[in-house]
């Protein structure tokens, strides 16, 4: 699923059908910023991957200083798995990664729907 507008563009992609996984990948342009519309994207991509596709788990992989996409992830209810040290090449220099999870059955739907 990929979704565009002018101000953003998100996706779930990465799906593994046989272990019933996938990522979240999300840009938002800085006019689309700040307006609670990530939170909200990840809420929306998480109904679509648990009760569209049958998942079992989705992830997401941000900058460790992306404090925005942090936020918008642990609102949704991913924890902190993991950081991924130097592996994101970005303007000439390595930076950290952080690695958030999110398993169906730790889910609660924004939407009242499970």
């Amino acid at each position: 699923m990929v979704t565009r507008t002018t101000d953003c563009t998100a996706a779930l992609w990465g799906i593994d059908n046989h272990h019933r996984s996938a990522h979240i990948g999300l840009g938002l342009l800085p006019s689309a910023r700040g307006k609670g519309y990530g939170t909200e994207v990840v809420a929306v991509l998480c109904h679509y991957g648990f009760v569209v596709r049958g998942l079992q788990r989705l992830q997401i992989e941000t900058l460790a200083d992306n404090a925005a996409m942090l936020r918008s992830a642990e609102r949704n209810g991913f924890v902190r798995e993991g950081a991924l040290r130097s592996s994101a090449w970005v303007l000439g220099e390595f930076l950290d990664e952080v690695l958030l999870g999110l398993l169906v059955q730790d889910w609660k739907p924004a939407f009242g729907t499970s």
